[in-house]
């Protein structure tokens, strides 16, 4: 699709979603441009709602990112939809007894984990691994092995260095997947679960369509949600499979990558 058609295209776009990570701001140094205040500030003059839609649980949207004002939060890859209002769309988080299987697989391979709660993020084991991985997102986490007993578990993460070779066994292979985000870390979600089935629970209770959409994004778990949206954006740093996906293809977040397609698709 050519300039001018994306331009025409992007006449229908009622609600914008922005993946955090690399996207909003950068995830290594947490540096956000001044940009993206006026990004948010210019969509909403217009009246087009925004969102964010990560992996990151809403205890890990950092105070910058919620102090945007976004309209709607995906978070744990789709599992917990919230409006800014903290009145919750859906949710969907893995049963108790499917928890123990993923916690039993993990011990027999070796493979440290997190839970990811809505409010809350536990480990079983701090270490250089986790640190690595997971610390830039957020920071220092607790240890309790036995933390699922306490919380709704929407999603677990794997921990290991080995992590390329993870393999579900096979009473879990036709529940979960692995998606790796990091090169120590993939994410265990549901084969229900994905941003683009959160994101489809705010379109249907504002009666939008997919065509209403555009979304942002740089990493493998947007990959249903490029397929799902109207447009999409990948940012410079995507990774290639994104940038294939994509409607259209962004400068890096440092360099004003959102704001400037913003102009060009004559959104803002």
């Amino acid at each position: 699709m050519n300039l001018e058609e994306l331009i025409e295209k992007a006449k229908d776009i009622k609600i914008v979603f922005f993946d955090i990570d690399d996207t909003l701001r950068v995830k290594t140094t947490g540096y956000m441009p001044e940009s993206i205040k006026e990004v948010f500030s210019k969509l909403k003059e217009k009246g087009i709602l925004t969102g964010i839609a990560s992996g990151r649980c809403y205890f890990g949207v950092v105070p910058e990112i919620k102090e945007l004002e976004p309209d709607y939060f995906v978070t744990i890859n789709g599992a917990h939809v919230q409006d800014r209002d903290h009145n919750i769309i859906y949710k969907n988080p893995l049963p108790t007894e499917m928890v123990e299987e993923i916690i039993s697989w993990a011990n027999d391979e070796k493979i440290n984990y997190s839970f990811v709660a809505n409010e809350n993020v536990i480990v079983n084991v701090w270490d250089n691994l986790a640190e690595d991985a997971i610390g830039p997102i957020y920071g220092r986490l607790a240890e309790d092995k036995d933390y699922y007993k306490k919380d709704d578990i929407y999603q677990m993460l794997t921990i290991t260095e080995r992590d390329v070779d993870a393999t579900l066994p096979e009473n879990l292979k036709d529940k979960i997947r692995l998606v790796r985000w990091h090169e120590y870390s993939s994410d265990i979600v549901r084969f229900s679960g994905s941003k683009a089935y959160g994101v489809s629970k705010v379109l249907e209770k504002l009666g939008l369509t997919k065509d209403n959409l555009l979304v942002f994004g740089d990493e493998l778990n947007d990959r249903e949600i490029f397929d799902y949206a109207g447009l999409s954006v990948a940012m410079g740093v995507s990774h290639p499979e994104i940038k294939e996906k994509a409607s259209f293809v962004t400068d890096s977040v440092e360099n004003d990558g959102i704001y400037n397609a913003l102009e060009k698709l004559e959104i803002i």
